[in-house]
């Protein structure tokens, strides 16, 4: 039996069948991958974390969020950094999801909604989702998938903190 799995493994490596075909064939064959498990074990992501806002992120007044929120939009459409588009619509957005709400006029809508628990969002709030979601779902939903899917951002590593911030600030500006 094993000398038909490397002769597999030898026709699989001189015909060019796909690397999957090759691994299947090697683990048929009783050979594991000896870096699988570290391989697998990046994609878990870190314990979430609580984040304060920065001392350099200024959310406080109208100009600074303005001016903040210009970066932010292009960290909100932007595919290798935020990819928020992929899930949310927002003014000027080009291919939005529906996974996430519309962030459309989300100052005067979705802000003003109370949060999971049924308590008032504040800006701390909104950065916090946007960081690392997680810690804010309460005990009794956090084994529903619905409230699982929002990306882990700073505690990845996704984005920065003063992404994180821009982000926050152009969310922040749809009125």
């Amino acid at each position: 039996m094993k000398l038909k799995k490397v002769i597999l493994t030898t026709v699989a490596t001189i015909t060019g069948i796909s690397a999957l075909a090759f691994a299947l064939t090697l683990q048929d064959a009783g050979i594991e991958n000896p870096e699988a498990k570290s391989i697998m074990l990046k994609d878990v992501p870190p314990e979430p974390r609580l984040y304060a806002i920065d001392s350099s992120c200024n959310l406080s007044d109208k100009e600074s969020i303005k001016k903040l929120a210009e970066k932010g939009k292009k960290v909100f459409m932007e595919v290798s950094k935020g990819n928020c588009v992929a899930c949310h619509c927002a003014p000027e957005a080009k291919g939005c999801g529906n996974i996430g709400p519309d962030l459309t006029g989300y100052k005067n809508g979705l802000f003003k909604a109370p949060d999971y628990r049924g308590e008032p969002k504040t800006v701390d709030w909104l950065h916090q989702k946007i960081a690392d979601g997680r810690i804010l779902i309460p005990k009794e939903l956090q084994s529903v998938p619905y409230y699982n899917i929002m990306t882990v951002q700073l505690t990845t590593g996704q984005l920065t903190a003063e992404e994180v911030c821009q982000l926050t600030a152009y969310i922040l500006s749809l009125e």
